[in-house]
């Protein structure tokens, strides 16, 4: 028997990618290279959603085509939607780091769960979402 499934609010989404990354990096600890890079993906993912997410309103139906644009896992459009695409050009030319990282993000698709994934991939997306300094994951919190 399904459960339903509960509504995916900016809340919930937030706590997801903290989650989805949080099991990342365990799979990576443990030698799980595919499923940690596979998983770590999602926590950008589901980080750009609720910077999505914080443009609805209560008590007002969101442009349908928005909302279908949302169900994406195309990173570069999650971007757009979440109208973060200026703050992203500004932060990729204030920091190599970040540029670097942010390619190696949207890299990831969800078509991962069908590749064989090397340490080194996994180890650097993680990296790349999850830097103190100029993680991509810290620039989207700050935007959620």
């Amino acid at each position: 028997m399904a459960t339903e499934q509960p509504p995916l609010t900016r809340t919930l989404l937030r706590e997801l990618a903290e989650a989805r990354l949080a099991e990342a990096q365990l799979l990576l600890r443990s030698g799980q290279f595919s499923g940690a890079y596979y998983l770590a993906g999602y926590a950008a993912e589901l980080g750009l959603k609720a910077c999505i997410a914080r443009q609805f309103r209560a008590d007002q139906i969101p442009d349908r085509r928005l909302v279908e644009r949302t169900y994406s896992h195309n990173l570069d459009q999650l971007v757009n939607l979440a109208g973060l695409a200026e703050d992203l050009k500004l932060r990729r030319a204030l920091s190599d780091a970040f540029a670097t990282y942010w390619t190696s993000v949207t890299n990831w698709s969800e078509q991962a769960r069908y590749r064989v994934i090397g340490r080194e991939d996994a180890e650097g997306l993680i990296t790349a979402l999850n830097d103190p300094a100029d993680g991509v994951l810290r620039w989207i919190r700050a935007n959620w």
